[in-house]
Formats: structure tokens, C-alpha cells, sequence
């Protein structure tokens, strides 16, 4: 049996073919209720049915991973102007040949779809329409798409569906599975606005499948930073991924001259300590202390949380924190990929369990900042704040914010020295009925 506390995708498989159910689960506090929808026109006695469960959260992680990795196709073979001899509709998701993994547990999960391999890629696909009907549809149904795939999957699912009472057989049929088709190409590339920004809902799940799919954690000299960038079509998606996060900034890229057909692009940068620290990684990880990336970007994730530790507590300033700090990154993003063995020619690249005995003994020396009250950070035997584009934020009585972007300004602005508003970081407490938070 399943549990209270999840919904489940429950999918029936009767006499050989695939029917769908949304099954209402209710929490155990009885607050959320979804309807059953019934599929109507055949019978089957228990004894006829194979049901599994799709968890609501690998739901949303798959779909949040297909925004960024999966695609619809329709394939239509001798097609003439309003005609054509077959078609084939296909759902794909190709990732780099090392990915193969998260690839199998998709399809176990789904109990669906087969993986191709060829050269330095991997391709799960589903393309009998069984299964497209009956486990792909109803699961883009459920969760919904949020980037611009959301209206190739429209057009894809409205051609799919004809093919239940042999519609797509007939002459409209094909005609509108052609412009359907059509459609989709039109759409490749561009921007459409109208009705994306009211269809995207930002979740935990479906955050950590696209972060999985588009996502990088790397540094910046020796500044971690977390960096996703689209097509510029993304827009609405990116200012709700940064509306949801509540902080980071979504900056337009122009297209590289050097790039034959580049389009401009948008880029979603996180790279302030704090809020990696408070806002992005708690995200990553669930209620057990587990990372709900499945990709080989857990792997990256766990490393840069090392280098991430590091930059903290300021032993990236040390000639011993430097050099672990990059021993590190040659193990992450494009040197751990099975095809850049070349790109670690010339460098020495050392063990993990040789990096996890260097970063012991580092830390058994005191860290160069010094971290007191609620994070606030000095350079170590001084009065002095770790330098960083960080703002102020000033909360009055009536919880009326200001935000002042430097220590100075916000000084002048209150008439209040600054050595009582660092005693006011560290300690927490109010002057004057202010309250002083760091971003």
C-alpha cells in the first residue's frame, strides 16, 4: 500500500493495454483531496489488473528534468502536401553517455520506453503509443511543463490522442496531424509568452529535475557560484525560478560572434554565500539529509559543498585552502566526463580520499574568518567584515524594510555608528527600534 502522506500517479495495466487513474491520497490531515478520474468503456476483474505507483515527487522531478533534457517528436515518413504513409510520435530524453543511470531508473520507473546508446550519447525514448497514451500523456497532464516544451507537448498530445479511434487514419486526421507537426517547428526557437507565465508552478522536486538538467555549481575565483542559462524563450521561466528562490539575478546574455547561429541567452546567477548557503542549498536536499539531484550532478553538488565550506570560512585565502580548492574542481562538471580524460593531461589530479585528509587537517587550524552571532563573518583577529556584495536590511516597528548596500550608508542614513550596528548583527538584537539583518 501507499503512503498518506504522498499523491500517487496510479497506473492499471488491463487485459495488455495501459489505462490511467489520478488517485486521490489524502495527508493525514485531511487537507488535500484530488477526485478519481474514471475511464470509462471497459471492465476488468482484480485479478486482470497490474498496478504501480508514481510518487507525486519523482512526478515533479521528471517533469522539471524533461523541461530541460526531454522532447516531443512526430515523424511522418513519404509525406506529401496533405498526406503522409506513417507516423511515428516519440517522447526522447539524449544525455551524455555517462548519464546512462538516471536514464535506467526512468524508465524502471515508468516500466516503459528503451534506451539506445550511440557514440557519447545515451537515448531513453517512448514511442509505442500504448504507453504515450497511457503513462507519458497523463503524467504532462498531472504536473504540468513549465518552460516553452509545455506548447510543444499541447500540439503532441493533441495529435497522439487521435490515434485512439484510428483518426489519425482518415484524411482530417492526417491533415491535422501535419499541422500539428508544422506547429511544433514554428514554435522551435521562439519566444511565446501568451499563457506560459499563468501554466508555471516552481516546486522543490520539479526545481531540483531542472537544476539536474541545466543547471552548474562552479566557482568564480574561488567564489561558488550556482549558474542555470537558457534560450532567451525561457524568460518567464527564469524570472519565476528567481521569484521562487526570492534572490539571485536573471541577465540577458547577447549572442557570441563566434558562434555561427547564436541567439541570445538568459542567465540565472547565485554566487553570494549566504544565500547559497541558506536559500539554494537547503533545496537540495530533503527532509532525510538526502540530495534529490539523480544525475552525476549530485556527485558535483557534494564537491561543491566543499568548496563552498572553504570559501566560508576564508581558507581559500591560504596557499593549503587554494590547493584543495582546485584539486576539487578537477573533479567536477567537464573533467569527470569520461570523454575530457585529455583535458587532465597536464594537471595532477589527486584522490577524493586524498582531498578528504588534506581538508581534515586544514580545518584543525583556526578558519581565517572568524563567524560569530548569526553568520556574521570577520577577518579573524580583527574588527573588520569579510568584504562581499552583501546589502543591509533595516526592519522598523512597523516591519517597514529599507535596504542600504553598504555598512557606511546605512550608518549615515540612521545616525547610529557603525560599531553598534555590527554589535547588532552579531548579537541579533535591536537599536532604536531597528532590526539589522544581513542578505
Amino acid at each position: 500500500t501507499s503512503s498518506p502522506n504522498n499523491f500517487l500517479y496510479n497506473i492499471k495495466k488491463i487485459n495488455n493495454k495501459n489505462y490511467s487513474n489520478l488517485v486521490s491520497k489524502t495527508d493525514i490531515n485531511n487537507k488535500l483531496n484530488i477526485s478519481r478520474l474514471r475511464l470509462e468503456g471497459f471492465a476488468a476483474s482484480p485479478s486482470e489488473i497490474n498496478s504501480y505507483y508514481l510518487d507525486r515527487k519523482f512526478l515533479e522531478w521528471f517533469v522539471g528534468f524533461t523541461d530541460g533534457e526531454g522532447n516531443f517528436y512526430i515523424k511522418l515518413t513519404e509525406l506529401k502536401d496533405t498526406s503522409y504513409k506513417f507516423v511515428q510520435f516519440t517522447f526522447q530524453i539524449g544525455l551524455h553517455k555517462d548519464e546512462i543511470e538516471v536514464l535506467e531508473y526512468i524508465k524502471d520507473t515508468l516500466k516503459c520506453g528503451h534506451i539506445s546508446k550511440s557514440k557519447d550519447r545515451a537515448n531513453y525514448f517512448v514511442n509505442d503509443i500504448n504507453s504515450l497514451l497511457d503513462v507519458i500523456i497523463p503524467i504532462f497532464d498531472y504536473v504540468n511543463l513549465n518552460s516553452s516544451k509545455y506548447h510543444h507537448f499541447e500540439l503532441f498530445k493533441n495529435a497522439v490522442l487521435l490515434t485512439k479511434n484510428k483518426n489519425h487514419l482518415s484524411v482530417e486526421g492526417k491533415l491535422a496531424i501535419i499541422n500539428y507537426k508544422n506547429e511544433m517547428q514554428k514554435m522551435s526557437g521562439k519566444w511565446i509568452p501568451s499563457s506560459i507565465k499563468e501554466n508555471i508552478n516552481i516546486t522543490k522536486y520539479w526545481l531540483a529535475g531542472f537544476i539536474d538538467a541545466e543547471a552548474t555549481f562552479s566557482t568564480n575565483k574561488y567564489v561558488p557560484r550556482f549558474k542555470l542559462e537558457n534560450h532567451i524563450k525561457e524568460l518567464e521561466l527564469y524570472n519565476k525560478i528567481r521569484e521562487f528562490f526570492n534572490t539571485g539575478n536573471v541577465l540577458l546574455t547577447t549572442p557570441r560572434e563566434y558562434r555561427v547561429n547564436s541567439n541570445p541567452t538568459i542567465v540565472l546567477e547565485i554566487n553570494k554565500v549566504n544565500e547559497l548557503r541558506y536559500i539554494l542549498i537547503p533545496l537540495m536536499i530533503d527532509n532525510n539529509k538526502e540530495v534529490l539531484l539523480k544525475t552525476l550532478k549530485a556527485k558535483d553538488f557534494s564537491l561543491w559543498l566543499k568548496l563552498v565550506d572553504i570559501y566560508y570560512k576564508g581558507y581559500h585565502t591560504t596557499l593549503e585552502g587554494k590547493l584543495i580548492f582546485d584539486a576539487i574542481k578537477l573533479h567536477m562538471n567537464k573533467y569527470r566526463l569520461t570523454t575530457n580524460i585529455n583535458l587532465l593531461k597536464d594537471k595532477k589530479r589527486i584522490s577524493l580520499s586524498e582531498i578528504d585528509n588534506l581538508l581534515s587537517t586544514l580545518y584543525l587550524s583556526d578558519s581565517p574568518y572568524d563567524i560569530k552571532g548569526s553568520g556574521v563573518r570577520y577577518i579573524r583577529d580583527s574588527n573588520k567584515l569579510v568584504s562581499e556584495a552583501t546589502n543591509i536590511f533595516v526592519i522598523d516597528n512597523s516591519n517597514t524594510r529599507k535596504i542600504y548596500s553598504s555598512m557606511t550608508e546605512c550608518a549615515k542614513s540612521l545616525n547610529i555608528s557603525r560599531n553598534t550596528i555590527k554589535q547588532c548583527l552579531n548579537s541579533g538584537k535591536s537599536h532604536k527600534g531597528y532590526t539589522f539583518v544581513l542578505n
